[in-house]
């Protein structure tokens, strides 16, 4: 059990070393933008708009999905997959504020009690992919060895037929 699940989280794997890039940045943007916001509590304004971090992560998420579809490269793609990430924590720290600012009969607020309850999901998405990554990759490994298997077998007819 122990050895699959450092299976899971094999770093040199390309696809997992993606989504734990994700993960990871995700998890660091979401801590410092919580931490800032609440001990600095500075917003930008602009002509008159408070402009919300979200919309910052909105845009990055953006850049990072296009830099993945239209980059090749294994560098191109962990800064691909740590925009995303970063872009992800942005976004979902203020999900929040979002949701009491949007809901009838609530405070807006900023420090909303469920919010880590949210993060822990999106994490927990994260992390739900690459155990399907590897189901998935794992599969394909079966599948393949065996048509190689079936393709061996038919290629090579055993010694015994050849003799007679």
């Amino acid at each position: 059990m122990i050895k699959y699940i450092r299976s899971i989280f094999d770093y040199h794997e390309h696809k997992k070393q993606l989504l734990i890039i994700v993960l990871l940045s995700f998890l660091a943007a979401f801590s410092i933008a919580r931490i800032y916001s609440l001990s600095v509590g500075y917003s930008i304004y602009i002509s008159g708009y408070h402009i919300h971090h979200f919309y910052f992560g909105a845009l990055i998420i953006s850049i990072g999905g296009l830099l993945g579809i239209l980059t090749s490269g294994r560098r191109k793609k962990q800064i691909s997959a740590m925009f995303i990430g970063a872009g992800m924590g942005l976004f979902a720290d203020e999900i929040g504020l979002l949701l009491n600012c949007t809901s009838n009969n609530r405070i807006c607020a900023y420090a909303f009690p469920d919010s880590f309850d949210i993060i822990f999901a999106i994490a927990l998405s994260i992390i739900s992919v690459m155990v399907l990554t590897d189901f998935i990759d794992r599969r394909s490994m079966r599948e393949k060895k065996r048509r190689d298997a079936i393709a061996n077998k038919t290629d090579h007819p055993q010694q015994s037929d050849q003799n007679k």
